[in-house]
This record gives structure tokens, sequence and C-alpha cells, in this order.
């Protein structure tokens, strides 16, 4: 893995409160792409003991911009939206899977599924702005 790539898995999992906050884990990265678990634990769980769904949007907007991240550039979401497919049980984690759709100056686009096991539960897009700074200069 590059030094790009190391810092940013560093990053996340040491240095990012919100990350460790809701125990998200890298599970793999790479040039435009990422994968992210979320654990099933009751801080995350809605009153119906299903996933919130702020939770999958959280999940997903990690993923997309660890995936703008891992080119070294440093993004924020400019725009999103999600799509519920179906409830994630509290039986088992989340892992969302990123697809890098456009790759630009300015932007990039993401698409993030998420799955619980074979199931899939939502698909975010998710459009992120790259700020001009370069990661590890000012991060």
């Amino acid at each position: 893995m590059g030094d790009i790539l190391q810092r940013l898995k560093y990053r996340h999992e040491r240095e990012n409160l919100y990350h460790q906050m809701h125990d998200l884990k890298i599970v793999s990265l790479s040039d435009g792409y990422a994968e992210v678990f979320l654990p099933a634990r009751p801080e995350v769980l809605n009153p119906l003991g299903n996933f919130h769904g702020g939770a999958i949007y959280t999940l997903c907007d990690v993923a997309a911009g660890t995936a703008a991240a891992s080119r070294g550039r440093v993004g924020v979401t400019l725009s999103s939206s999600m799509s519920y497919m179906r409830p994630g049980h509290n039986s088992e984690g989340l892992l969302a899977k990123t697809t890098e759709m456009k790759y630009g100056r300015t932007t990039a686009v993401y698409s993030v599924d998420v799955y619980q096991g074979d199931r899939l539960i939502a698909n975010g897009q998710f459009t992120m702005f790259f700020t001009g700074e370069v990661l590890g200069e000012t991060t």
C-alpha cells in the first residue's frame, strides 16, 4: 500500500474521532476504491431494532470520502442521495463498497452499495468536491 493509503488508513483508525465513535473500519482501500464496515451495535440501531438510516448514510459518506481521499486529495461531500432497499437487521454488520463513477479536476462521483451479507440494503450517490488541499499537508 502506498504512503497516501497508509496515511489515510492511519488517520481513519487512529485520529478521526467520528469514525471511532461509530466503530467504522476500513476493510479494503486502493486508488478510487474503499470498503468500510459498520458493526451492529445498539448505538446505531433505530427503535425497531434495525440499522438507523442516519448510520447507514454515515457509512456511505465515509466510504465515498475515503475513496476520494485515496488519490491523495482532500474532498468534501458536495451533494448526495440515498435509496434504502430493505432494513439492515441487528444480526450482523454492514459493508459499504464504492464504485468510482467519475474522477475529475474538481469533483468525483461515487456510487456506494451497502450489503448485509449478500443482501443489498442501500445505495448512495455522492459527489465529492476537491478543496485543492493535498492529503497530509493540512490533514
